[in-house]
């Protein structure tokens, strides 16, 4: 293997390790609104607040409101950048199946958001403040303290 090999191998370990990580805070959220809309009782590690809201806005979804997305797409470009390295031809096998997966990302999430942006008051001013996929970089991101002060 060469040293290209070996960065890129590792790269996409840790993007489907961030990915994993994104997905497991996800589910994880989704199980304590699930139970406090039961029990009416916060699950350790989430406030009232986070799950009366009804959308994750912890960990990496302070930062990016599809984190987990973001890691998909970018194995996918990873996978293309580095069967173009490899081969040496920029136009390959990998290009068709990153454009298409990314394409159905970028068409699918605006649906989703405005899904979400119906369904939860709050979310507009979470699309305001985070990034869809990358964090915003003239934004500090979602700050629990912040949004209790002003009620959201």
């Amino acid at each position: 293997m060469s040293t290209a090999d070996i960065t890129f191998a590792r790269l996409l370990i840790a993007l489907i390790l961030f990915e994993f990580f994104a997905d497991q805070s996800q589910w994880n959220y989704h199980q304590a609104k699930s139970s406090y809309q039961k029990t009416a009782k916060p699950t350790e590690g989430y406030t009232r607040a986070q799950l009366d809201r009804g959308f994750n806005t912890t960990g990496f979804f302070a930062y990016s409101r599809h984190p987990n997305f973001a890691a998909e797409q970018a194995v996918w470009l990873t996978v293309y950048i580095w069967g173009a390295i490899s081969t040496g031809a920029w136009l390959n096998w990998t290009l068709a199946a990153t454009v298409t997966y990314m394409s159905i990302f970028w068409g699918s999430t605006p649906l989703t958001e405005y899904i979400s942006a119906g369904k939860y008051p709050v979310y507009k001013e979470y699309q305001r403040r985070v990034g869809m996929f990358l964090p915003s970089p003239f934004s500090k991101g979602w700050d629990e303290e912040e949004m209790a002060v002003k009620g959201q």
